[in-house]
């Protein structure tokens, strides 16, 4: 399976499901290829500041104001109020990628030249699983009080020792109301057949099929292998009939500001930054429930500043600091308060405050075997 790793392609290898002993159900895979790790020695920091002066932070590019560390107010104001300087780097582009790249070393304890990492929650659940992170010092990171309720205890870290949210996103429907002929509310009206060849889905298996199992009616986190098997067959069916015009990652956002494309199952910080291009789009999260996803803040083994890495930690879970950034990229924030901190334009933003009793599922790391054999099934429905 070699299709091209988008923004959220949730890639699954190694069995955390195994390793950390959950009894989960087997929802969540995707597809996509891991490669070799191709250095042969562990990275280090940039910087030539003492450990304690300096942290490394390597994320998800489009996650700090203006996608510019030397621009963005967070690291400025974060550097004012403590003096440490910050290496930002976003330059993760896969979780899979990303472990494949830097696992070798933290299997052996070795430190990879960095003191915070940013990864999706099922693969976090593999890094606290196999010891590649280390526990927070409470007494350094007293604002994790301000962590929201619905991310409190994860089951593969019962009482956020190990990580913490970063930011929290959606997967809905992109769309435009001129082309589709109104309002799209549901993946139903996503599969109209007045909209044949006219639709475009991801290819990235949890978040697809997760999205369809949904509108079937199953609850994706408390769904089992054969729920999943019939949304892949409903959307292979849809996939017969010719409503799909493309089936890919990070390139829909291409599609759609073409006008090649008309609607489109999409993550929300994408579309939140496209409708500063295209004004004509708009966002839903279906009726029946969206999948939610989150991408936690961990700190390595081999950390050279991990107290600093608290530090920064820290000042991200100040509701004042986390309201701003959070409206600026368009993410939920995971604090407590940090609404009180945006305009009424932020607040008001479904991006950013999803509606009070939306519906919304995120899924737990899943067994190798049973990925092999949904994501087999999945690549057979989605080829065009």
């Amino acid at each position: 399976m070699a299709r091209h790793l988008s923004r959220r392609d949730l890639i699954i290898r190694g069995g955390a499901l195994g390793a950390t002993g959950l009894s989960l159900p087997a929802l969540l895979a995707a597809c996509g290829g891991s490669k070799s790790a191709s250095t042969t020695t562990a990275p280090t920091a940039s910087t030539e500041a003492a450990a304690g002066d300096s942290i490394t932070v390597l994320n998800w590019p489009l996650y700090i104001e203006n996608d510019d560390a030397s621009t963005s107010p967070t690291l400025k104001n974060f550097t004012a109020a403590t003096g440490i300087k910050v290496d930002y780097r976003p330059e993760i582009d896969g979780n899979d990628t990303f472990t494949a790249k830097y696992e070798p070393f933290l299997s052996k304890g070795e430190g990879i030249g960095a003191d915070i990492i940013v990864l999706t929650s099922y693969m976090a659940a593999r890094y606290v699983s196999k010891g590649y992170v280390q526990a927070f010092d409470d007494a350094k990171f007293p604002n994790k009080a301000n962590l929201i309720d619905s991310r409190v205890n994860p089951k593969w870290d019962a009482g956020n020792k190990f990580a913490v949210p970063y930011a929290i996103g959606q997967v809905g429907i992109a769309y435009f109301p001129d082309k589709v002929g109104g309002t799209i509310t549901s993946l139903a009206d996503l599969l109209d057949p007045k909209l044949k060849n006219r639709v475009s889905i991801l290819d990235a298996l949890g978040d697809t099929v997760g999205s369809f199992m949904v509108d079937l009616g199953f609850n994706p986190e408390d769904g089992n292998i054969d729920e999943a098997k019939q949304a892949i067959a409903a959307i292979k069916k849809a996939r017969d009939a010719g409503q799909f015009r493309k089936i890919v990652g990070n390139s829909y956002t291409d599609d759609l500001q073409t006008g090649e494309v008309w609607a489109a199952l999409a993550w929300s910080g994408d579309i939140a930054s496209l409708k500063k291009d295209v004004p004509g789009i708009e966002f839903v999260l279906p009726a029946k429930g969206a999948l939610s996803f989150t991408d936690n803040l961990m700190i390595p083994v081999g950390a050279k500043n991990k107290a600093g890495a608290e530090e920064f930690i820290n000042f991200l879970y100040d509701p004042k600091n986390s309201g701003p950034l959070f409206e600026a990229i368009s993410y939920v924030s995971p604090v407590k308060g940090a609404a009180d901190y945006m305009t009424d334009a932020g607040k008001d933003s479904i991006f950013i405050n999803p509606p009070v009793g939306a519906k919304l599922y995120e899924f737990p790391p899943v067994a190798d075997a049973d990925y092999e054999e949904l994501s087999a099934l999945f690549l057979e429905a989605t080829q065009l």
